[in-house]
C-alpha cells in the first residue's frame, strides 16, 4: 500500500530552497505519481529465478529430442543405405547373368554357323 504524500507540503519546502513555484509542484506532483504507480507488474527476483528454471527446462529437453531425432534419422538411413546396397547387389548379378547367357548365345550361334560351313 502507497504512503500519503502531501504534495503541497513537499512543493513549498522546494519553493523555500530556491525552486520556481511551477517546478516544485511539477516535481512534487511527479514524486506523488510515482509513489502511487502500481508495481504489481514488475517482476521479482523468484520471478526471474522460475523463468530461469523454465528455460533450463526446456532446453534439456530440447537436447533429449534432438538426440533422438538424430538417432532416428541415423538408424533409417542406415536401414536405406542397406536397402540400397542389396538392390545395387541384386541388379549387378542380374546385368552378369544376361552378360552370361548372351556370351553363351553368341557363341553357340558361332559354334553353329562353324558346323554349317563345310
Amino acid at each position: 500500500m502507497a504512503a500519503a504524500f502531501d504534495t503541497l507540503t513537499a512543493a513549498r519546502r522546494m519553493e523555500e530552497a530556491g525552486m520556481k513555484r511551477e517546478q516544485a509542484e511539477a516535481v512534487a506532483e511527479a514524486v506523488r505519481s510515482a509513489a502511487k504507480a502500481d508495481l504489481q507488474h514488475l517482476a521479482t527476483k523468484a520471478d526471474l529465478a522460475a523463468v530461469k528454471a523454465n528455460i533450463a527446462a526446456l532446453r534439456a529437453e530440447l537436447k533429449a529430442d534432438i538426440a533422438a531425432l538424430k538417432a532416428e534419422f541415423e538408424g533409417n538411413l542406415e536401414s536405406g543405405l542397406a536397402g540400397l546396397r542389396a538392390e545395387l547387389v541384386d541388379r549387378m548379378q542380374s546385368t552378369e547373368r544376361r552378360m552370361y547367357a548372351a556370351v553363351f548365345g553368341v557363341g553357340g550361334l558361332l559354334f553353329a554357323a562353324l558346323k554349317l560351313v563345310p
